[in-house]
């Protein structure tokens, strides 16, 4: 298996604003890692460095261990073995579909240019649109397009800059499930961007949080989720109880049962365990805590409890739920 990406101590600077400190992860081939964080993080900053469009202050990026960037190289973006697909589609308007997806490999003699794309139409499922404009495609299409403009040059690395934000959820869902299996097909390191942890939580094997241009986890999907090493990396995918050891010493919150291994603990020794792991049902003389807030996730409900000891805490059930709000319940550690 290769190497895939590897991006060791990346530093960058907008002017005296430090954009990136000290990033480092490393993609094998094949896989996909997610990059999560809110706007301004430094998410996108990042995949401009490894496509070259921006230049790191320091650190080293290598892809299949060829150097893309260190103290004595910079290789120009055209040299870079890297795709990269943005928010906004960017085709060429006035080329056809074809044209598009064909642009890059222009080196290529024209019967192996036309088979190339012809392979691609195909894989992106648009096998009769190649005579196409643009303009004459749905959103989804172009995105199509876009990928598979990008994977036409056969690329060891791609960057997908939030590619599926501007579609509808269910043209979302396909067109996710149809670059990933191509991703995969082609033995590419894809590093997706995104803001939306479910979306991260889809796709991605491993992922990194990014705060202020800093990593505060890094790490395997399963990992980040249930052991946070922090509130601040708890609440980037909601809703998170957190439980002091003290409180937890002395029998607070006062919840039978015992804590899931399933759960995070931040440097100060805070407990963070997710609502899943709270049960609820009806008190039958034995209630502990009253529902203060209800919210309808879809197939789960979000209730906001209150316990005996004035402490609140999340817990999240399965529907459908008679639980109603001001009802006295009866909780416990799952």
């Amino acid at each position: 298996m290769n190497e895939g990406l590897k991006i060791s101590a990346v530093s960058h600077f907008y002017a005296d604003y430090q954009s990136l400190d000290q990033v480092s992860l490393q993609i094998g081939s094949g896989s996909v890692h997610c990059l999560l964080g809110a706007s301004g993080s430094g998410k996108s900053t990042l995949l401009r460095l490894v496509a070259g469009l921006e230049i790191p202050f320091a650190g080293e990026i290598k892809v299949n261990g060829r150097i893309l960037y260190d103290e004595q190289t910079n290789l120009l973006p055209e040299k870079r073995p890297v795709g990269l697909v943005f928010q906004q589609y960017a085709l060429f308007p006035h080329l056809t579909v074809a044209a598009n997806i064909g642009y890059g490999i222009s080196h290529l003699k024209r019967k192996q240019r036309l088979e190339l794309v012809d392979k691609y139409l195909n894989l992106i499922e648009l096998p009769d649109s190649g005579d196409a404009m643009p303009h004459e495609l749905s959103g989804g299409e172009q995105q199509r397009v876009a990928l598979a403009r990008a994977l036409c040059c056969r690329p060891q690395v791609m960057l997908l800059d939030e590619p599926f934000s501007n579609l509808d959820p269910r043209l979302r869902t396909d067109l996710r499930k149809l670059t990933l299996r191509l991703l995969k097909e082609a033995d590419v390191a894809t590093l997706l961007v995104t803001h939306d942890p479910r979306e991260a939580l889809a796709v991605a094997e491993s992922m990194t949080i990014l705060e202020k241009g800093k990593v505060i986890q890094s790490g395997n999907v399963e990992e980040l989720y249930f052991k946070p090493n922090s509130l601040q990396a708890a609440k980037i995918f909601g809703p998170v109880n957190s439980i002091s050891t003290h409180h937890k010493n002395t029998g607070m919150p006062s919840l039978p049962g015992e804590i899931t291994d399933l759960s995070g603990l931040d440097e100060d020794g805070t407990i963070l365990v997710r609502p899943e792991f709270i049960q609820v049902r009806h008190a039958n003389g034995d209630s502990n805590a009253v529902v203060i807030e209800k919210t309808n996730e879809g197939s789960t409900t979000l209730l906001l409890l209150e316990l005996e000891s004035h402490l609140k805490v999340f817990a999240r059930i399965p529907n459908p739920t008679s639980l109603e709000v001001d009802e006295q319940v009866h909780a416990s550690y799952a």
